[in-house]
Parts: C-alpha cells; sequence; structure tokens
C-alpha cells in the first residue's frame, strides 16, 4: 500500500482559520506553502513562460501529462522541469479532464503513470474518470466506481517512492457517492486527496452544490492530508474555497479569460471594452492604459492579460494566506462572497458544519471581532461562547439571584467604574452578575473579559435577526438555570426592550421572581447604580 512509502507526513499546518490552513507541502524539488495555486501550463502554448511565471512569485506550476506526451513523445527522456525551463514545484494532471470534454484519450493509465514517473513530476495525478455536472445517478456510479479501480491498480504499478500522487474524490453532486469515494481514497494512503469534476459546477455558478461537495469531501478524509480543488481559478471564489478546506488549486483561467479579452479582479471579471480605468498596480497596468491595451495585436493583448490575471490570483493567495495568519479569514471572506448572490448563498451552510470549523478556528486571536449583522452569528467564535456558557457554565452556588445587565459603557467590563461600584453590593446580596450582549447572548462577569467577548466592536445598531437570535439565546439560559430571583436593567435602547420580553416569558415559564428595573435619566450615572442598588435590596 502507498501509505507504506512514505516514512513521515510530508504536510505540515502553521495556522489555521475557519477550515483554511497555512501549510507547508514537502516534494522533492522543494517546499510550498499552501493555500497555493498551480497555473496551468499548456506544452506547446504559453503566452507567458513558465520562468516568467517563477519570476512573478509563483513556486509550483501545473502541465498536463497526457499533451506532454503526446507533444514530447512517450521517450522524451528529460526532467519535466527542463522541458518547461521551471525551477520550481511541477505537478502534472494525468488527461482525465480530456476524458470528460471528449470521452476518452488514446493512452492507458499505465502509460500515463509510467510517463509521470520519466519525466521526474513532483506532484502526479492518477488517470481517474470524471463524474462532470450529471444527475444521471447510474453514470456517477460508474465513475466512482471505476476511480476506486484506478486507485488500486495504480497502487500496484507505481514504482517512484519520492513523487506525491494525488488520490482523485469523484461522485459529482451525488453527496453519498462523493462521501463513499473520499472515505476510501482516504484509506488507500495517497499523500494529497483532490476533489474532481467542479469545473462545470463553478462555470454555472452553483458554489452552493459546490460548497456541498467541498464540505462533504473534507468530511470524510483525513484532516492532515491536503486538498486539491481541480479547476478552480478565478479570484473571487479562493477565499470561499479555502475558507472550506481546499489547500491547493489550479488553473487555466488567467489564460482562458485573456484570450477572451477578460480582465480578472478580485471582485469579479470585466470585459476589457467594459473597463475606463485599469483598477490594479501590476506591472501591466501601471504601464498603459485600456485603449492602449485594446489597440494591441491579439496575441500581445493576450500575454498582456494573462500576465495581469496571473497578478491578480497570486495577490489574492497571499492576502487569503494573512488574513489566515492574523486570524481575519471570514472579515476577508464576507468581502469576497458579497461580490455576488451565488458566491453569498453558501455561508448559511457553515451552520451544518459548526463542529469542524469550530476545531480549526484559534479559542484567541491578536486581532479583535467585528460584528456588522446576523451573517456574523456563523462566526464559529460567536457560536463557541454561546454554546459553552449554554452548556457548560454553572452559576455559584451561593448566588441564587441573578442580576442581569445591559453592556456598561467601556469595555472590559469589570474595569467599568459602574461595574465596580455594583460588585460589593452583588456580593453581598448573593447575586449573580451577568450581561446581555449582542451577539453572544448571557454573558458571565468571570467571563466578560475573554476572548471574544471583550475584543468585539459591533458596527451601529443590531439588526432584526441579531435582535432575536440574542433574545432567544438568553431565553435559553435562563430557563436553564435556577435563579430564584432576576432584576433585569432595561436600557432605553430598542433591542433591549425586545430582549425583556423573551426575559419575561423565561421568568414566566420557570416560575421566577423579576424585577425590571429601567431608570430614565443616564443609564450608567451614578443616580441610576444608586436606585439599582437599592433595588437589589429589596
Amino acid at each position: 500500500m502507498l501509505n507504506n512509502m512514505f516514512e513521515e507526513d510530508v504536510f505540515e499546518v502553521t495556522y489555521e482559520d475557519l477550515l483554511g490552513r497555512v501549510g507547508r507541502l514537502h516534494t522533492k524539488s522543494g517546499i510550498i506553502e499552501t493555500p497555493c495555486i498551480f497555473p496551468v501550463i499548456h506544452p506547446a502554448n504559453q503566452p507567458v513562460s513558465p520562468k516568467e511565471m517563477w519570476s512573478m512569485g509563483f513556486k509550483a506550476v501545473m502541465t498536463n501529462a497526457y499533451l506532454a506526451r503526446k507533444f514530447f513523445g512517450p521517450d522524451v527522456g528529460m526532467r519535466i522541469h527542463r522541458l518547461l525551463d521551471f525551477p520550481g514545484v511541477v505537478a502534472t494532471d494525468s488527461g482525465a479532464y480530456q476524458i470528460l470534454v471528449h470521452g476518452g484519450i488514446d493512452a492507458t493509465q499505465e502509460e500515463i503513470i509510467d510517463f509521470e514517473e520519466k519525466i521526474d513530476s513532483d506532484i502526479a495525478v492518477i488517470l481517474d474518470v470524471p463524474t462532470g455536472l450529471t444527475a444521471n445517478r447510474r453514470h456517477a456510479e460508474r465513475t466512482v466506481n471505476e476511480t476506486l479501480e484506478r486507485a488500486d491498480q495504480a497502487l500496484r504499478i507505481f514504482r517512484r517512492r519520492d513523487i506525491l500522487w494525488v488520490g482523485p474524490v469523484q461522485g459529482g453532486l451525488h453527496l453519498d457517492l462523493l462521501s463513499r469515494c473520499a472515505r476510501e481514497m482516504s484509506s488507500k494512503g495517497f499523500p494529497i486527496i483532490a476533489l474532481g469534476s467542479p469545473t462545470q459546477v463553478m462555470e454555472k455558478y452553483m458554489y452552493k452544490d459546490l460548497a456541498r461537495m467541498i464540505l462533504t469531501c473534507k468530511s470524510n478524509i483525513e484532516p492532515r492530508k491536503p486538498l486539491h480543488l481541480f479547476g478552480a481559478g478565478h479570484p473571487s471564489m479562493l477565499a470561499l474555497a479555502v475558507s472550506l478546506g481546499c489547500d491547493l488549486f489550479d488553473s487555466a483561467s488567467y489564460n482562458i479569460y485573456a484570450r477572451n479579452n477578460r480582465y480578472m479582479t478580485p471582485h469579479g471579471t470585466f470585459k476589457l471594452d467594459e473597463l475606463h480605468y485599469l483598477p490594479c498596480s501590476c506591472e501591466v497596468c501601471r504601464k498603459t492604459s485600456v485603449k492602449d491595451l485594446s489597440d494591441l495585436p491579439v496575441e500581445e493583448r493576450t500575454r498582456r492579460l494573462s500576465i495581469h490575471n496571473l497578478n491578480v490570483l497570486l495577490d489574492e493567495i497571499n492576502m487569503v494566506k494573512q488574513s489566515i495568519v492574523e486570524g481575519g479569514l471570514w472579515e476577508h471572506l464576507n468581502q469576497r462572497v458579497r461580490v455576488h448572490p451565488k458566491l453569498f448563498e453558501p455561508i448559511h451552510q457553515l451552520k451544518d458544519y459548526y463542529e469542524m470549523f469550530e476545531v480549526h478556528t484559534p479559542i484567541s486571536k491578536i486581532r479583535g471581532l467585528f460584528y456588522f449583522d446576523h451573517l456574523d452569528l456563523l462566526r464559529p467564535e460567536v457560536e463557541r461562547f454561546r454554546r459553552n456558557v449554554n452548556r457548560n457554565y454553572s452559576p455559584p452556588e451561593k448566588s441564587r439571584n441573578l442580576l442581569l445587565l445591559p453592556p456598561p459603557p467601556s469595555k472590559p467590563y469589570p474595569s467599568s467604574r459602574p461595574i465596580k461600584r455594583l460588585l460589593k453590593a452583588v456580593v453581598t446580596r448573593r447575586f449573580e452578575m451577568c450581561f446581555y450582549t449582542i451577539p453572544y447572548g448571557v454573558v458571565p462577569f468571570e467571563l466578560s473579559d475573554v476572548y471574544p467577548v471583550a475584543q468585539t466592536e459591533m458596527h451601529g445598531q443590531p439588526d432584526e435577526i441579531s435582535i432575536l437570535d440574542t433574545a432567544d439565546t438568553v431565553f435559553q439560559y435562563l430557563v436553564n438555570r435556577r435563579y430564584e430571583r432576576v432584576i433585569v436593567y432595561v436600557s432605553n435602547e430598542y433591542w433591549a426592550r425586545r430582549v425583556l420580553s423573551k426575559v419575561k416569558s423565561a421568568c414566566a415559564k420557570a416560575g421566577r421572581r423579576l424585577t425590571v428595573f429601567q431608570y430614565k435619566g443616564e443609564s450608567w450615572g451614578d443616580e441610576a447604580i444608586e436606585n439599582l442598588i437599592r433595588v437589589m435590596k429589596v
């Protein structure tokens, strides 16, 4: 079996956020940092040379072994690195995409693998059978079975132990088949797993389906294995794919778009004749204008657009990596998915895979958490805190009464002057002090200065969904605790009054004595605090 061919893991993770990770993939030609995109290079047609790509900052490229075999011949007798004149890591696809497009190729898997080994590929894909975008379950099942059979066959004929072999996962939109294929492929020991057949899904903007495919695959493979998403190469969707757990990408989009006069940006793609300005500072854009670029001969225009598109892809990958390192992948993802309704759709699926996202999201970060609207309720940090409080937190045994307060005027809460004044009365009267806040619900005093509560900044007034969700969380907390008396301090804000209605319902359901304190003057002034202390004494 292949898992005995490698003495140690070839992939190490250095930073994580959501399911995204910055890692180091060890190959025989060097280490590449992930997330990593492989520009796909045609063996014979290269508007931008591989050596130029290396100079731009790309440390890895991919070419098609089937096409290279046809172009150079099966007995080329030379490393692919020399053939392409590329000093970095070279990955080779097997020709499976040609099977999807043309229905077959004139080469066997044995011939493809033999060629990949002869040309000294660093990363190589076996010859799988793509499912494609099909509703035909019988066809999908056949592609899964044939791909798994070919994986077993490949394991028997591999000779090279220093090549990182890729095990493709098929099944397409049939998630039960995809799940089985991912589970079985992962168990075979391939050091890299790849999700096949996403290209047609992405071409039709079926990002909700793509997210399901990625998450199904990710949840059925070993977490330590890097996941390659075949054919993904638009900058606007890279943050989404990385957040869902993809580490490696390959695409010829930079050139395909350029041939059609299409100009990539992180927010979408424009036809060249739609642009008045070139909104980029790459070497192409800062030296020319839209008109000058449009007036160039086709071949030169395609080349320059290809260079621009490559720069945008590389910039986006680096931005995604930076956001993972600093703990801001959620914010970056939020920006990217809002550029198109279809990109936005998959975000709501995150709650169905909460445990996966929560495990890989750090418990504290070097940056604060910004809350804008109800979409941020899906953040693992928010859900983690709420679950821990509602499931694991127990009030002190001596605290039979609850003082429930709105957020004080300054953070951290324990350092706020009015809270310091309340502490003595709370201890004397055997009250527990908690705060009700958006988006966390109930925040016990003891936890109010920990991440992420003390580091959360909310933009403007909360939206209605955030208010209702927070109110429901407060309700669940109160009905599951054994307080004898609850005093709730209600500020004059609309959202606090909505929370109050749920507090009343919870106390009525649990049979608890409720006192509502609402001061008409300055909410956190000395007079308000003195009056609140008097209420506690009653």
